[in-house]
């Protein structure tokens, strides 16, 4: 639950704010005294804090700095009675996140929060992934590697990975499993006329692995193509790359309702940079909807799964972030040895199906994804991420692919 600090020194104000996020499900910890507030904001740091301009005690622009001086910087949302351009820009300039005019809505006052929790939840995740991106630097090969032409001589040997796939489908699920349901259909067909009677049940099994194997053979066709071809590119620019990422989302929206996902892509803030990139639009879409359907796949039904686009010195960085779902027997933590093993084909974490979602729960979707980003010379990781704006010790799963700029 998310916890906020509220202090207003107008008791039914107070007791007005502390009913309105408690009905919306935030824990709120309320407070006439901005010096007590102070002092429970120290003792157990909120992500936002909704504070009064004016009250006796102190300023709500001097107990916003004094916030800031812990060495934590919540989200505050002034309330004041002024509508004045110049005082709400001053705060602004302070560091005040949003304000709200009394007398406000409920509405008005539960979006702003929320957006406020998103943001902050945001702004964590991004502060984690550069500290991570810090301590993995030293273990990791130098961004600069991705422009070697030798290159081709450290990646992962692709000789026959296609061989030892369709070799795979014939030993086991897809045309191995053909074999046997053909069979029973034969043995229990009955003739009648010039047509036979089979069982529903059997048919629709046929009909469902003939599926199965349509989105296999698409799959390793396109696994196929991108690791023993240069895959035709354009030169796009950041916003471009951008609304790529945003029609990706768009496009596999219909099934958040699935299991009651919500996703959240941070604002691109480099819109107007000149930088470029070499991108095949199908090919990366591709890439980010699989990566999309497995954090919806599992992640914990109910939450938000987030996308943080950034650039760094020499390549564009996007990272899916999602909650574990660890109740019962589903997927938590992915362990570090399997951080690297997880992309190749046939590997799978989990053996749970979700019907609803259109992946193959057969190993080949995260294999995709790592050979297209590859094709683009970047590269894809899984790593766990650290949440630190829970009580809980739960991870955060973290897919990050990173794109060089050229120029």
């Amino acid at each position: 639950m998310n916890q906020i600090l509220v202090v207003d020194d107008d008791h039914v104000i107070l007791e007005a704010l502390n009913h309105t996020l408690s009905k919306a499900k935030y824990q709120v910890t309320a407070t006439t005294s901005p010096i007590e507030a102070f002092n429970l904001y120290n003792a157990d740091p909120t992500l936002v804090v909704i504070s009064d301009i004016v009250m006796s005690e102190m300023s709500g622009k001097d107990f916003m700095l004094k916030l800031f001086e812990t060495g934590h910087k919540p989200l505050v949302i002034i309330l004041t009675m002024m509508n004045d351009s110049k005082t709400i820009i001053e705060l602004f300039k302070n560091g005040a996140h949003d304000y709200i005019i009394k007398p406000f809505s409920s509405g008005e006052l539960i979006t702003k929060v929320d957006k406020a929790f998103e943001l902050a939840e945001l702004r964590i995740i991004k502060e984690n992934i550069q500290k991570e991106r810090e301590i993995r630097f030293e273990h990791q090969f130098n961004w600069n590697i991705f422009k070697d032409p030798n290159i081709e001589n450290i990646k992962k040997p692709d000789t026959n990975l296609i061989d030892g796939i369709k070799t795979s489908l014939l030993q086991g699920p897809g045309v191995g499993a053909l074999v046997p349901l053909i069979e029973m259909i034969k043995n229990s067909a009955k003739p009648e006329g010039d047509q036979f009677l089979v069982k529903k049940k059997l048919l629709t099994m046929l009909f469902d692995n003939a599926e199965f194997l349509n989105r296999v053979i698409g799959v390793i066709s396109d696994i196929d193509q991108v690791i023993n071809n240069e895959l035709p590119k354009e030169e796009i620019s950041i916003q471009d790359l951008y609304s790529t990422v945003e029609k990706s989302v768009e496009q596999i929206s219909k099934y958040e309702s699935v299991r009651g996902h919500s996703v959240v892509l941070t604002k691109n803030a480099h819109g107007s940079n000149a930088r470029t990139l070499q991108v095949n639009r199908d090919y990366l879409i591709k890439a980010i909807e699989e990566l999309l359907l497995n954090a919806f796949k599992f992640s914990e039904a109910g939450s938000k799964i987030f996308i943080l686009f950034e650039m760094l010195k020499e390549s564009v960085s996007i990272s899916f972030l999602n909650y574990p779902d660890v109740k019962g027997k589903e997927l938590g933590r992915i362990n570090p040895e399997y951080q690297s093993i997880i992309f190749e084909p046939f590997f799978r974490i989990s053996r749970y199906v979700y019907e609803s979602f259109p992946t193959l729960d057969f190993g080949l979707g995260l294999c995709l994804v790592d050979r297209i980003i590859r094709n683009h010379k970047g590269k894809v990781q899984v790593s766990n991420l650290k949440n630190h704006f829970e009580t809980s010790n739960t991870d955060l799963i973290n897919f990050t692919i990173e794109i060089p700029l050229t120029n």
